[in-house]
């Protein structure tokens, strides 16, 4: 018993040292989240552009006939051409909320999905 818990050990420890070390890398993109870092690598214009060229998902109806709605810091903004009043230099975060979880949070209105945009302060 001893010496099989010593070789599973051995073997935890080998397998230990041969992982790669922690390098600066920058996190892993959200699927459901736009962060700042991110509209800043690329040039745009309105916030719509923003969703366009990195999460285009956000863009479609998922699950319902209805296309997603969007929020500006929480407030109802309108559809999603309504992204493109927002400059992107303004948007701390987009976040794209389900169908589901947009209904629970604001309703049937939001029963195509939610683009929640917050800004900067």
């Amino acid at each position: 018993m001893f010496r099989r818990a010593a070789i599973v050990c051995a073997a935890v420890v080998a397998l230990a040292g041969c992982t790669q070390p922690k390098t600066a890398q920058t996190a892993p993109h959200s699927r459901n989240l736009i962060t700042a870092d991110e509209i800043a690598t690329i040039n745009v214009s309105d916030a719509y552009e923003v969703v366009d060229r990195l999460r285009p998902t956000f863009l479609s109806a998922r699950g319902a006939l209805t296309p997603p709605v969007t929020y500006v810091d929480g407030l109802p903004f309108g559809d999603l051409q309504s992204l493109h009043r927002i400059q992107p230099s303004s948007v701390a975060s987009i976040q794209y909320l389900d169908p589901m979880m947009a209904t629970q949070r604001y309703g049937k209105a939001a029963g195509g999905g939610a683009i929640l945009v917050t800004t900067k302060h």
